[in-house]
């Protein structure tokens, strides 16, 4: 793969990234604020993308 592509899956991993987990801590805050979960699919993700990063796009 290319390096422009490889930054261009990056971004779109990043950009998912953050989406879905403001969705989720919304959620999590919202419905069910007394019970802190959204850390660990942020956590488990933050892995994977770091991981992403480090593996394709540096």
């Amino acid at each position: 793969m290319k390096a422009e592509d490889e930054k261009r899956g990056f971004s779109v991993h990043l950009v998912v990234y953050v989406l879905v987990n403001a969705m989720l801590i919304a959620i999590n805050l919202i419905y069910s604020p007394e019970a802190i979960w959204f850390f660990y699919p942020l956590l488990g993700w933050g892995i994977g993308i770091t991981a992403h990063y480090l593996g394709g796009v540096r």
